[in-house]
């Protein structure tokens, strides 16, 4: 069960351990502080609490349990945040159906094999004979030693008489199976009695996660051999349509600049991290996918596509912009210099020069509309038309509407048309579906924890919590057990309170005390409860008495029903003088005697709450 992958996860890590990779904290009291890693300050505000295992911020407002620090800090989703920090603490996930049971064994040693297939392949370039022709390719491409081993490059021999060296590698001195290694992806299925290995007489790209683990490989070929390019299959690490090569490298810059470069091959890439990009990436070998888009999503903001300058590269920069546009990111287009055919061989003349052109990308859409309108400005009846047309196509695939009528604006007046004649044009193209493709909603990956409540609820406002109100749902988050006894002893509900995340926490903790943390709030509840658990309650102390924490309550309990109370008294008066200026007498004599009734048991009601 996820719940429990969850709870022996939580027993075996420390929160302070695992912040303090992160954060460099300092003793206060029982609570550690540090600056916030998440918005910038020059005063500690970021608190930790080791007894409770929660984190907040007081600065920007921040905060949960270990599992939301990993999701923050490393902007990533809850099955991710669970697996990585699993990982960590050496549990074993299993979900899905019996016959999916193992799939994270077979990943986690296809990442091992991967691993050690890196090791050999490096050892092969550097260190042999037979990488001599894979340094010479380096040399000429003006990639160091230094910059290719921090890539990770190697070179997969030729294999010898049976084309098969790393498969005897692995299965010699590695102790894999050959059917490890085929599943693996690193060699071909034995046929005709003899196993080859899938990469020879290739330069060796490993393809990383963000982690820095190998989940597959790209190959290139060396002279005119074919295919050019060649990549891993499928297998239970890799995925070509998810991978993001150097995401590993970026993965810091990217979240410092909220941009990521997007490029086509593996030299482009290395040479943009030797000119200084370094939050650039490539989408491996593939055209640019939605989850490849959607993964850097949640790092980035912007986008900035700076493909090859042939034919070839600016159909798929147009393509890969509505790719973008599914998952409302900002998009920008990177165009070249026309003598350079490649962002590599740009940094091989200009790196400064490469650096400027990513800074100066225009917007997307601006690019694809300059393109559009082309020499239709200022030219003939005709050409305008012509240009008024493929304008239109540009504008039916923008699926934001301010940005869309922005736009739409600037075309008609460099056409010196009517703006009204261009929209109307452009509303025919949409209603007649001859816009872009239909826009894809692409779900985030579900959180599958059962405990964990839905974190898909609308944003709500932090709303004002009072003294007594925080200070209760503080007490029962830290005793759930008594929320159960409080609720039926004193016939405090829920509704009496005025805070939302207040309510929520009482009736959670109350209606399930035994099965209560923090997880079975949603994502706004959690970060407002650790906020409250991070702060001390004298009454909690190792030296305080039972009766500190009953007279706590007891106080606590008494003023959430007087404001009840008062709140009742308030809205039954106002209903009662709106039913007189109505006119409506009966309602408003009933509303007059329920109005009195409470007037006279609310005393009565607060003599009883003072001796409980």
């Amino acid at each position: 069960m996820a719940g429990d992958a969850v709870a022996e996860v939580k027993s075996r890590l420390d929160l302070v351990e695992v912040i303090g990779g992160y954060v460099t904290l300092h003793r206060a009291g029982r609570e550690l502080t540090g600056l916030c890693p998440f918005h910038a300050e020059k005063t500690p505000s970021f608190a930790v609490n080791p007894e409770r295992q929660v984190w907040f911020c007081h600065g920007c407002g921040k905060g949960g349990d270990l599992f939301h620090f990993i999701q923050q800090i490393e902007r990533i989703d809850f099955r991710e945040a669970l697996e990585m920090l699993a990982d960590r603490a050496g549990v074993e996930l299993e979900s899905g159906p019996r016959s999916d049971r193992g799939a994270g064994r077979k990943r986690r040693r296809s990442i091992e094999l991967n691993a050690k297939a890196q090791a050999y392949y490096q050892h092969v370039l550097w260190a042999t004979d037979a990488g001599e022709r894979g340094r010479a390719l380096l040399i000429d491409r003006r990639i160091d030693e230094a910059l290719a081993r921090r890539f990770g490059v190697g070179f997969a021999p030729a294999g010898g008489a049976g084309e098969d060296a790393l498969t005897r590698y692995l299965t010699g001195k590695a102790g894999a199976g050959v059917d490890e290694v085929v599943e693996a992806g690193l060699a071909h299925p034995p046929g005709r009695g003899r196993t080859r290995d899938r990469f020879r007489d290739r330069l060796v790209f490993p393809i990383r996660d963000d982690r820095g683990e190998v989940l597959g490989f790209g190959a290139r070929a060396l002279g005119d051999a074919r295919p050019k390019y060649l990549n891993s299959p499928d297998s239970a690490a890799y995925h070509k349509s998810s991978a993001i090569f150097g995401i590993d490298l970026a993965r810091t810059a990217i979240v410092a600049k909220h941009a990521a470069v997007i490029v086509e091959g593996y030299f482009d890439v290395i040479a943009a991290h030797a000119a200084g990009v370094e939050h650039t990436v490539a989408s491996s070998g593939t055209a640019l996918t939605r989850e490849q888009v959607h993964s850097l999503g949640r790092i980035a903001e912007t986008l900035i596509l700076c493909f090859d300058g042939d034919e070839a590269g600016r159909v798929a920069a147009t393509r890969a912009v509505d790719v973008i546009a599914v998952e409302s990111i900002q998009a920008r287009i990177c165009r070249l210099p026309a003598a350079f055919k490649d962002p590599d061989e740009l940094v091989r003349s200009d790196p400064a020069a490469f650096a400027q052109a990513i800074e100066e990308a225009p917007p997307a859409w601006q690019v694809l509309l300059d393109a559009a309108l082309g020499a239709g400005e200022g030219g003939s009846v005709d050409a305008r038309r012509a240009a008024a047309e493929r304008a239109v196509s540009v504008l039916a695939r923008i699926p934001e509407a301010t940005t869309r009528e922005l736009y739409l604006q600037q075309a008609a007046r460099r056409l010196d048309i009517g703006a009204r004649s261009l929209s109307t044009d452009l509303a025919h193209s949409m209603r007649d579906g001859t816009r872009r493709p239909g826009r894809i909603v692409v779900a985030a990956p579900a959180d599958t924890t059962p405990d964990t409540a839905d974190e898909s609820e609308a944003v709500e406002a932090d709303e004002p919590m009072p003294p007594w109100e925080a200070q209760l749902a503080r007490v029962v988050l830290i005793r759930p057990e008594m929320a159960a006894a409080l609720r039926s002893e004193s016939g405090l509900g829920p509704d009496e309170f005025t805070n939302p995340t207040a309510r929520r926490i009482y009736d959670a903790a109350s209606s399930d005390p035994g099965g209560f943390t923090l997880r079975r709030l949603s994502g706004g509840d959690q970060r407002r409860a650790a906020g409250l658990l991070v702060r001390e309650v004298p009454e909690f102390a190792d030296e305080a008495e039972p009766q500190a924490i009953k007279q706590l309550m007891a106080d606590c309990v008494r003023l959430i029903h007087e404001e009840s109370v008062r709140r009742a008294l308030v809205s039954i008066s106002t209903e009662m003088h709106r039913a007189r200026d109505e006119g409506r007498t009966e309602d408003a004599d009933a509303l007059a005697a329920k109005l009195s009734r409470l007037a006279a048991d609310a005393p009565h009601l607060r003599r009883t709450l003072a001796v409980r």
